[in-house]
């Protein structure tokens, strides 16, 4: 009995002495296949990966591209990062509105009536939370108060005017005009308020300085004034030198009948 096991102990010891080597080659060749999947997958995941758009704002301190725990934005975050910065950095002006129980039907109502009576202007329910990252480090920091509560921006995507031309013709936005008609539109909606706009590179306006800012004339009307003030001073001086030889002469010729009749 004692030999039996033992032949078959020696038998068995024989096969795995003579399968090792194939058996290690095996190990050796999964181990490469899984190794190349894995370089293979992780290759793809890079090129996958969303790469974030040129950003339009100037910014003193580059964006964060990774959260506290070092980990990458999701992409839906990188996504509307660059998306708010691309439509707040190229429209020729912005109005923030902070809406108040608007329905879906209330938004594509309103975005209608912008898009007819405001020159194209378009309507953005945006996160405040996202928005005053994308401000953040800008000329436009100090806007981030303005981002409170459930915010809407309203932007336009045609470049803006040049001075004193019009707007709409060739898809340049008159921005003045623009911001004058969407405080108009929203005036009489209760669920809408003005929290302020942006117009052009660095100015940045308040409710109040928002409606005063649209009042002001335009570029032609302005130059016409200054033109006028200039030329004020100048025809009084002209009709003051024309009256001196006029009255020099009255003068003259006065004294000249009165000697006469002396005579």
């Amino acid at each position: 009995m004692y030999s039996m096991l033992s032949r078959s102990l020696l038998v068995c010891c024989a096969r795995q002495s003579t399968q090792a080597p194939f058996l290690r080659q095996l190990a050796s060749q999964a181990g490469k296949a899984g190794a190349k999947a894995k370089g293979n997958a992780t290759a793809t995941a890079n090129e996958a990966k969303p790469s974030r758009p040129a950003l339009l704002l100037e910014r003193s301190r580059a964006p964060k591209t990774q959260t506290t725990y070092k980990k990458p934005f999701a992409p839906r975050k990188q996504y509307l990062f660059g998306e708010y910065d691309k439509q707040f950095g190229a429209s020729a002006a912005v109005v923030v509105l902070q809406h108040h129980n608007l329905s879906g039907s209330d938004q594509l109502e309103l975005r209608k009536q912008l898009k007819l009576e405001a020159q194209g202007a378009k309507l953005m329910v945006v996160r405040p939370k996202m928005f005053k990252a994308v401000l953040r480090n800008t000329r436009f920091a100090n806007m981030e108060t303005l981002f409170s509560g459930p915010t809407a921006i309203v932007y336009w995507d045609g470049p803006a005017a040049s001075s004193g031309g019009n707007g709409g013709s060739d898809g340049a936005v008159d921005a003045i005009k623009g911001v004058s008609q969407v405080l108009n539109i929203v005036r009489p909606q209760r669920k809408l308020i003005v929290m302020g706009a942006k117009y052009g590179d660095s100015l940045v306006l308040n409710p109040a300085m928002a409606r005063d800012f649209v009042r002001l004339p335009s570029i032609d009307q302005l130059r016409a004034q200054v033109v006028g003030v200039i030329e004020s001073p100048a025809s009084s001086l002209v009709s003051l030198l024309n009256r001196i030889p006029q009255r020099l002469v009255g003068v003259l010729k006065q004294r000249a009948d009165g000697e006469g009749q002396a005579e």
